[in-house]
């Protein structure tokens, strides 16, 4: 069976995708860059069918970064290819895809001697790549080499014993070779040098060092520009500045004026990451925060204003210091260098005025950082707001029909089960769950004595509350001329009675041309309207309400997502059937039910000959699905 044919079962495509994405990476660990590329081709074709992003950006990453590893000539092309790569990651919502585009840019530039730049790729990929632990192994073993060339032996040991846990934990075994080797040689090497760096700064002889102040700039200006991150800004430039002027370490303070403090989660060089506040009035950098001035102090253990507590409680030995404000467009100071021990004689003026430029850039990066933090707080404060609109449309239905409450929250929870199941994005989930929520609003406008009547309905009746659908797409509409990103909830919420053969209704749309949001609401709509308590009869037997979605395929509904949705796990269907109720699926319940999904369980109900294993798992169902019924009948 050809595995990227569209009659295949989704699921089973992207598992046959994720196991092909597996061996990649082996193959990839073993130098077979051509076989690794192949595969991750494949991979990529079915991540697309299934719009998995993240891998579609990771599996693209790996065909640029394999292209050039198997030929150096393709530079160009296989940039091309990864930059691509990490315009998708900047979509995904995680961080890993974008972790990996710059682990694939930073081995690149190592390979172009580019060593400087690969050191700032990898110490952000450090942190972003969390879901690949092999990737992030070969992080850092590769910081393990860089940090090692420039001498910042330190770090170097720290990268080599989280590569050696890593290597250990993938159980590749080349791999937790090659790191024990990597881990001997450093050792060996390095024990006589790195001793005698405990007391003298060498400056390190990596030729790939920025020798030019104009490339230094540049380099500093291209690569914190782009970033949004804070705590990786901070770190960017507090990178970039200690190579910039050939020092050992630099500390770059924020200013809290709000608790008129000096504060910094980056102090290159110490240990761990843990948050350095100050009052503004101390020691240099408060100085410096405090009149504005420049600092260059040759011999600071001869200068009063220096605090030698911090080299007595940290056995570091500082010799010379170039202390900076840093300012913004309004010239207004925001924070403050603090560079450490120049690793050739003291800080010129030439440093300073290369470090006042560099202020220039950071000012504005950071400046736009808040701006942008600011921006994101207004966006999520409007965003709840928002969703707290939403919640109330939709619990104006509930309140107006008591037994139908709750059945826009359930939609909305099968909804979001199916998007899951389809690899559909967290934006696209979103906009599916906001629909979900408000699919029913139109029925603000259906009489009470249809919309409450406790009998069947007659054909007037029937074809008065279908109109519903309408009345939801034009209330939506209204809400969709203020919000351009609304008007997707608009069609996929009225259009959750359509059906997959053009029977549907309001608009009769047919096949594909339904949005895909509304073919999943659809089968969440109906599931549940046949599963819960209505006027006219009680919640229908679990075997018949499967047959009914299994039996609309290709007729009432999309195949694909019938398909999706009887893959679903029990425990999970019983976990949205008690959302509105006190009872609860309890661990040693859920581990029964989660060992069948819908379609399984309606095969072992229908068996003529059942296991008491079966009929254990039959009861355990039935144990949950049927008390919600006593439960609302007592109610009643």
């Amino acid at each position: 069976m050809n595995i990227l044919n569209e009659g295949c079962d989704l699921e089973e495509r992207v598992r046959f995708a994720d196991n092909l994405f597996n061996e990649a990476l082996q193959d990839f660990e073993n130098g077979q860059y051509k076989i690794c590329s192949e595969k991750m081709n494949t991979a990529h074709k079915i991540y697309l069918l299934a719009d998995k992003t993240e891998k579609i950006s990771i599996c693209l990453t790996f065909l640029g970064l394999t292209k050039y590893l198997s030929d150096r000539e393709t530079y160009k092309s296989s940039l091309l290819l990864l930059e691509d790569a990490r315009f998708l990651a900047q979509d995904v919502l995680g961080e890993n895809a974008w972790g990996v585009s710059k682990w694939a840019f930073a081995l690149i530039a190592m390979n172009e001697k580019n060593y400087i730049e690969a050191l700032l790729y990898l110490n952000r990929a450090a942190y972003m790549v969390t879901d690949y632990p092999y990737i992030l192994m070969r992080i850092y073993e590769s910081l393990t080499f860089l940090n090692f060339k420039t001498k910042n032996y330190e770090r170097a040991y720290e990268c080599i014993a989280k590569a050696k846990e890593l290597a250990e934990s993938c159980n590749i075994k080349t791999a937790v070779d090659r790191i024990n080797g990597i881990h001997k040689d450093l050792n060996e090497s390095s024990e006589a040098v790195y001793t005698e760096s405990l007391n003298k700064i060498e400056r390190p002889q990596d030729a790939s060092i920025p020798s030019d102040p104009l490339i230094a700039l540049l380099k500093i200006a291209r690569t914190i520009s782009a970033e949004i991150d804070l705590d990786r800004l901070l770190t960017t430039i507090a990178e970039q500045t200690k190579f910039a002027l050939k020092a050992d370490r630099c500390t770059v303070f924020l200013i809290d004026r709000k608790n008129n403090e000096l504060w910094s989660k980056v102090a290159l060089g110490m240990q761990g990451h843990q948050e350095i506040r100050f009052p503004m009035d101390k020691g240099l950098a408060g100085h410096v925060a405090m009149t504005g001035e420049t600092i260059n102090i040759q011999n600071v253990y001869n200068d009063d204003r220096f605090n030698r507590d911090i080299d007595i409680q940290t056995g570091y030995k500082t010799s010379n210091i170039l202390c900076m404000p840093i300012r913004n467009l309004k010239y207004e100071i925001i924070g403050v260098f603090q560079v450490i021990n120049k690793y050739e004689g003291s800080f010129t003026d030439m440093d300073e005025d290369l470090l006042v430029t560099i202020g220039s850039s950071a000012g504005i990066a950071l400046e736009n950082n808040r701006l942008f933090e600011t921006q994101q707080k207004m966006i999520e404060e409007q965003k709840k707001l928002f969703n707290g609109f939403i919640d109330t449309l939709a619990a104006s239905i509930d309140a107006r029909d008591k037994i139908t409450a709750g059945h826009s929250m359930r939609v909305t929870l099968y909804s979001n089960i199916l998007c899951q199941k389809a690899g559909i994005d967290k934006e696209h989930t979103e906009t599916i769950s906001q629909a979900a929520m408000l699919h029913d609003i139109g029925k603000i406008g259906i009489k009470d004595s249809v919309l409450q009547k406790k009998g069947k309905l007659t054909n007037e009746e029937y074809h008065h509350i279908q109109t519903h659908v309408k009345i939801t797409h034009d209330i939506l509409s209204k809400i969709a001329a203020t919000s351009e990103s609304f008007k997707d909830v608009v069609e996929i919420a009225s259009s959750h009675h359509e059906k997959f053969n053009g029977q549907g209704y309001f608009r009769h749309q047919d096949g594909l041309s339904i949005p895909l949001g509304g073919r999943i609401l659809a089968v969440a709509d109906v599931f549940d309207a046949i599963t819960s308590i209505r006027h006219y009869r009680d919640r229908m037997p679990i075997q018949d309400a499967i047959k009914i979605i299994r039996e609309g395929a290709d007729n009432h509904f999309d195949r694909r997502i019938v398909d999706l949705f009887l893959s679903v796990t029990c425990d999970k269907i019983i976990d949205v059937i008690l959302s509105d109720s006190d009872v609860v699926l309890d661990l040693y319940s859920r581990k029964i039910l989660e060992q069948h999904n819908l379609f399984e369980l309606e095969k072992l109900i229908n068996s003529p000959e059942q296991s008491d294993e079966d009929k254990k798992y039959i009861d355990t169902f039935n144990t949950f699905y049927i008390h919600n019924i006593e439960r609302i009948n007592v109610e009643e």
